[in-house]
């Protein structure tokens, strides 16, 4: 796993606009993966922690006016920096004021990763996806939707749900991992997309591998926190999961991961 070692080597800083309920868990996830988080809510500021960030993520879960205003102002400043960043559209396919800001924050920006679940991607490429929390389309489905997002953005996307699609536009990495404990914690979901972005922010220009890495690791940890004591039991399952974040080992994502690629 190399950007596992570089992350935990480099503690690249992760500038974090996003949703207010999950701050703290993201917070102390990025820590556990050896990356430095950074929370962030002005422009002015922004200007000075991105000039040394080594990614941004933009996640719009608790997006208003004042907020919006201000994803677009960092985006400004991180593509002058030439700072990675990933964008995050939590709800947009259930939203229009939410697929709205999505779609101007891609079209006006340029974003390294796109990471969602496949209704949330889906709205992005103008087709329709019904789901509820964690989904649950065939792996066919979430690679047609990651493929079709990357080559449309041209950008990486990941589709996430039982099965983890990442593709570059031109191949696509299936991944068969994770628990069903993921969903019943608040902010897994949130937190991956700042561990996305802080993989990417070590991996120069190979950010469909990053991508990719990161979302493995990522599910592995998920496993290994629900065979923990109690870990079938969401309060404990969070605590665990941090726990795993920072413990996991290359050799043991290695081991455990099932990943196909599909050309």
């Amino acid at each position: 796993m190399k950007y596992m070692d570089l992350v935990r080597s480099k503690q690249p800083l992760v500038i974090c606009l996003t949703n207010d309920v999950v701050k703290n868990f993201t917070a102390n996830g990025l820590i556990a993966v050896g990356a430095s988080p950074a929370m962030s809510a002005h422009a002015d500021d922004l200007k000075d922690l991105l000039r040394y960030a080594g990614a941004l993520l933009i996640n719009i879960g608790t997006a208003d006016e004042r907020s919006e205003a201000l994803y677009h102002a960092a985006m400004t400043i991180a593509n002058a920096y030439g700072v990675p960043a990933v964008l995050d559209p939590v709800a947009c396919g259930a939203s229009a004021f939410r697929k709205r800001i999505a779609l101007e924050l891609l079209e006006q920006h340029s974003f390294a990763v796109l990471r969602g679940n496949a209704s949330e991607v889906a709205a992005l490429i103008g087709e329709r996806v019904q789901s509820k929390g964690v989904d649950s389309q065939g792996a066919e489905d979430v690679a047609a939707i990651a493929q079709a997002a990357a080559k449309t953005y041209g950008l990486t996307v990941a589709v996430t749900g039982e099965t983890d699609a990442v593709s570059n536009g031109k191949e696509v990495c299936l991944l068969h991992n994770g628990s069903a404990m993921m969903p019943k914690v608040v902010g897994t979901g949130c937190l991956l997309g700042a561990v996305v972005a802080a993989y990417i922010g070590v991996a120069d220009d190979d950010t469909y591998e990053a991508c990719a890495e990161a979302l493995g690791m990522y599910a592995v940890a998920g496993e290994l926190a629900a065979e923990a004591p109690l870990g079938h039991r969401p309060g404990h399952y969070a605590v665990h999961f941090i726990d795993a974040l920072y413990t996991v080992t290359d050799e043991v994502v290695r081991q455990r991961l099932h990943k196909e690629v599909q050309a």
